[in-house]
């Protein structure tokens, strides 16, 4: 079994960095995007995501917690294009 992040979760990554409004530094990005990929697998599940889930899986991924609200802005306009 792998632990590896899907390249898609490294676009849904890419593609936030470019609307950032805290530039996003290239050793963010592994932590962006398995961020991603746990936030999008359980919306996806339609589990609940808390404010303390996010906090977890934030802390999992080691991102900076700043950008929580950001990324949920990012991913609601992103779900609604």
């Amino acid at each position: 079994m792998s632990n590896e992040t899907p390249l898609k979760y490294y676009d849904i990554a890419d593609e936030y960095a470019t609307e950032a409004a805290k530039p996003v530094d290239a050793s963010e990005r592994d932590a962006l995007a398995r961020y991603f990929e746990l936030l999008i697998t359980r919306l996806m599940n339609n589990e609940e995501i808390s404010e303390e889930a996010q906090r977890e899986m934030a802390l999992e991924s080691s991102i900076d917690p700043e950008r929580i609200d950001e990324i949920a802005e990012f991913l609601n306009r992103w779900g609604n294009e």
